[in-house]
This record gives C-alpha cells, sequence and structure tokens, in this order.
C-alpha cells in the first residue's frame, strides 16, 4: 500500500503569521448558485486547492483565474486534509476533507477513484460517474475488497470502473466522519435532507471543476444514490429539474434499490414508515439527534465470539443475529415482504437464515464492520417523511418535470420491484430497469439482496458490467462539453 497524507492544522498558526488567507472567499462562479449549495462555499476554489495539493497539472490550454492558481498550496482554506493510495490494477484512490460550512462538523469527504498514466497523472476521462452512500456505511462500500480482510483487494465496484477508464468520484455524507467518541448532537439538529443535498451539491461541484481545470472538460456528471443515498439522489434530481439545464451538476440517475413512494395499493407495509416517522418525531422533539446504526458492533461480535449469546439481541448468538439482520432484513423494518441485505439459506423448521447463500460468511462481517458509528437522525426521519408521502414536502414537487435518464438497480431480493412505482412519477423521463436475480420468484426471500450487488462474487458480472454498460451508453447532449467562463478568464 502506498499512502501519502498531509495534515495541515498543525502549522496553522505559522501560516497565518505568513499571511494566508483562511476565510471562506465569495467571488463569481461559473455556475450561478441556487439553493442547493451551502452558502459562501466556494467550490472553484476548492477543487484549485485540490489540484495545487495533489501536484496535477492545470490544462495548459484554460486561461484560468487568478484566484485559482495563484493560491499559496500551504495556505488552509477549504481542504483540511488529503490523501492518496494506490488500489489494486493500477487505480489510485485520492481522498479529500472538505469544510463547507462554518462549524467544526460542516465537513465532508471527497473521493476520487482514477486510473493513472503515470504516478499523480489522472488519466483524461470523459466519463465521469458519481457514487453517493446509503446508510450505516460510507463510501468505503464502493472499495469494499480494498478495505475488507477477507476479500480479494480488486472486488469493488469502484476500483472495477475505474479499471474501465471511468472517472469514479463520490463523497462521504458529514455524518459519516462525526468521531465514535461524540456526546453531544446538537450540531445534527439540522443535518435532514436539506443539509445532505447541500453536500451533494458541494462533492459534485468540486468534481466538475477539478476535471474542468485538469483538462478534461466540465460535462455534467452521471450521478448513482444507493440506499438511502438513492432518496437523495431523486430529491436532488427533483431540485435540479427547476434549474436551466445548463446549470445543472447532473445529466442521469441511477436509483440503486430503493422506494420514494408506495403504490397505492400498499397501505400496509406504508403504515410501518409512517408510525416510524411519528416515533422518531418524538426522539428529535425530545433533543436527539444522533443515531447509532450499530452495523459494526453486529459485525464485529459475529465475527470474533459468534457462538456466545448476543448482548444486543437476547436468546440468539452473535453469529444469528448478524445472519437475520443481513438475511431476513423485512422481520426488523418490512419496507415489503421479503427485503434483505444478503441473500441467504432458511432453516425450514424454525424459519431462520442458516447461512449466507451468495457471500462467505467472513465476507459479510467484513461489510459489518466497516460501519461508521453515528448518523443523522433528522435525515433518517426526512426521508421517512417522503415515502410515508402524508406531509406536504419540496422533496417531490417536480419528479414529472425531471427530463434525465434514469436506471433503477433493483436487486429482486432487496426493495426490487417495490421500487418501481416510484420509477413511473417520473413521467418526462427516459427509465430503465436492471433487475439482478439468481432465483426463480418464488425464492425471492433467500434472491439477490440490497447489500449483495456490492458484495457478492458474482457482481462484476451481472451489476457493474451492465452498470459500465450504461455509464458509456450516456454521455450527455452536446451541451455538456461546454463551459460558461468565470469573471477573470477572459
Amino acid at each position: 500500500m502506498n499512502t501519502v497524507r498531509f495534515c495541515l492544522f498543525a502549522g496553522l498558526v505559522i501560516l497565518l503569521a505568513a499571511g494566508c488567507q483562511h476565510d471562506p472567499v465569495s467571488s463569481p462562479s461559473a455556475l450561478p448558485e441556487t439553493d442547493l449549495a451551502p452558502a459562501g462555499f466556494d467550490a472553484e476554489l476548492a477543487a484549485g486547492e485540490i489540484v495545487t495539493m495533489s501536484g496535477w497539472e492545470f490544462a495548459p490550454d484554460l486561461a484560468l483565474p487568478d484566484r485559482v492558481t495563484s493560491r499559496d498550496p500551504k495556505c488552509l482554506n477549504w481542504i483540511l486534509d488529503w490523501s492518496r493510495e494506490v488500489l489494486a490494477g493500477g487505480v489510485v484512490h485520492y481522498e479529500y476533507l472538505v469544510q463547507v460550512g462554518p462549524g467544526e462538523h460542516d465537513r465532508i469527504m471527497v473521493h476520487r477513484v482514477v486510473k493513472e498514466s503515470r504516478p499523480y497523472r489522472p488519466i483524461n476521462s470523459r466519463h465521469a460517474f458519481f457514487m453517493l452512500h446509503g446508510d450505516a456505511v460510507g463510501w468505503v462500500k464502493f472499495l469494499y475488497g480494498h478495505a475488507a480482510p477477507n476479500v480479494p483487494d480488486d472486488h469493488a465496484a469502484a476500483i472495477y470502473l475505474a479499471q474501465h477508464d471511468v472517472d469514479v468520484w463520490g463523497i462521504d455524507q458529514n455524518w459519516v466522519l462525526v468521531p465514535e467518541d461524540t456526546a453531544d448532537f446538537g450540531f445534527m439538529q439540522d443535518w435532514g435532507m436539506d443539509n445532505q443535498l447541500a453536500n451533494l451539491n458541494a462533492g459534485l461541484a468540486v468534481a466538475r471543476y477539478t476535471r474542468l481545470f485538469t483538462g478534461c472538460g466540465f460535462r455534467k456528471m452521471l450521478l448513482l444514490g444507493y440506499s438511502s443515498g438513492a432518496l437523495t439522489g431523486y430529491a436532488y434530481i427533483n431540485a435540479e429539474a427547476t434549474i436551466p439545464y445548463g446549470q445543472r451538476h447532473v445529466k442521469g440517475y441511477v436509483a440503486a434499490d430503493i422506494l420514494y413512494k408506495f403504490e397505492p395499493g400498499d397501505a400496509v407495509h406504508r403504515e410501518v414508515v409512517c408510525n416510524d416517522v411519528t416515533f422518531l418525531r418524538g426522539l428529535l422533539d425530545a433533543g436527539e439527534y444522533g443515531y447509532a446504526p450499530g452495523f459494526e458492533a453486529i459485525g464485529e461480535l459475529a465475527a470474533n465470539d459468534p457462538d456466545s449469546d448476543s448482548p444486543i439481541f437476547p436468546g440468539y448468538t452473535n453469529r444469528q443475529v448478524a445472519l437475520i439482520i443481513g438475511g431476513a432484513t423485512w422481520t426488523t423494518f418490512p419496507f415489503n415482504d421479503w427485503w434483505h441485505y444478503f441473500g441467504a439459506y432458511f432453516d425450514p423448521d424454525t424459519g431462520l437464515p442458516t447461512d449466507f447463500r451468495f457471500l462467505d460468511f467472513a465476507w459479510v462481517t467484513d461489510f459489518m464492520r466497516l460501519g461508521c458509528p453515528w448518523e443523522a437522525l433528522r435525515f433518517i426521519y426526512d426521508t421517512e417523511v417522503i415515502i410515508c408521502d402524508e406531509e406536504d414536502v419540496t422533496w417531490d414537487d417536480n419528479l414529472a418535470l425531471v427530463d434525465l435518464p434514469i436506471l433503477l438497480l433493483e436487486p429482486a431480493g432487496g426493495i426490487g420491484a417495490t421500487g418501481r412505482y416510484t420509477l413511473g412519477l417520473f413521467t418526462n423521463a427516459d427509465t430503465e430497469i436492471l433487475t439482478v436475480s439468481l432465483l426463480p420468484p418464488e425464492q425471492i426471500t433467500e434472491d439477490v439482496g440490497h447489500i449483495d450487488i456490492w458484495t457478492m462474487p458474482q457482481a462484476p458480472e451481472l451489476v457493474w458490467a451492465p452498470l459500465l454498460d450504461w455509464i458509456v451508453s450516456h454521455p450527455g447532449r452536446d451541451a455538456d462539453d461546454e463551459y460558461p467562463l468565470v469573471a477573470g478568464m477572459e
């Protein structure tokens, strides 16, 4: 493993003395500010800092504004920390800790996984793909094999796509970065859907400007949202639908295994979500803003002490808890009567899962152990308010105006076909469905699950290759090759 990391905090006092400017800079932008962008955040300047810090070359034929190219690389502004790591297959992972707001925790991690022509020289790829994670496990899920001790290093969606010349980007939402020992979660009070949309907008803008400054053009990006991140993605393209096409960041969307609305006849499962909305509202009113997903704890116990009684669910062993949470997920929160994280085998007498079907047990616990300690409760609440559909919110006002290509990626045993009603709400979009299944319909409770699409050995063939084909076949409109000049570029 080849890793370079630069932490800039230690020299902050020296840098201030040297005259560096650390306050956010407000200046003209190639794209007008929208309600989606974090207030005061300068994506162009952040992108310029990324290029300078990373040792990349600015495009020689691009007239860049002085405020981007004349920055002292030692000056701390938007990029607080960064690293470079060589992955399998000649692919490199860059990550950047980005300050997107005034608070201590107003930060996101921007990721880039890309092939390099030589060290520190990413290839110029026409195809840019932005991936947004879901609950419990952050962006590391897209680097699964690299981060999982029992899994081949190259078994990861982001690595697979980068090996096929896709420039892969993404973010960790702010709650993924909250330290495990945090006790006061008051700063999370307003970390709901609007906050997540602002973070996503910042990540998309930084990615596009970085590609522009390094000669890849200013093309819009294809966006993938997974699980609750797919809800965020739906809300994002809903918001961009009212913005002129030339001012948007997204040119196509992949919704990976989620629903936005239940079909009208499914009152039973919708009621479950609506009841949870009431419960979560009570927690928020009581001042509880942080939520512990517990995925990591379940994985640790199952991996290290599988046969002992579970301290989390008394009456079951740690192994059984991992099997139930992973293989019979619908028993814990029924979005439908079959959805599960991982396909499993079941005991016909007890109805309990006995082993995972597509993954070795150690592969599953490796994934669970990647879980983050905290999540924003307000974000979970907002996603369920959207699905419950009893409260008037702005995040679904413009679905019929969305004019993008949309691909619904549905593992049959996950949320699966329950997400198809949502797809039908995008009446002006070019929609497709990619169903991933390895078993007959009568075995839907054991079929490919919600997380299997990123983890199972068959994922490269059944999921990532078709996803790559979709990416390559959706280059965008001709206008994606153009970009407006900022003040000072002339």
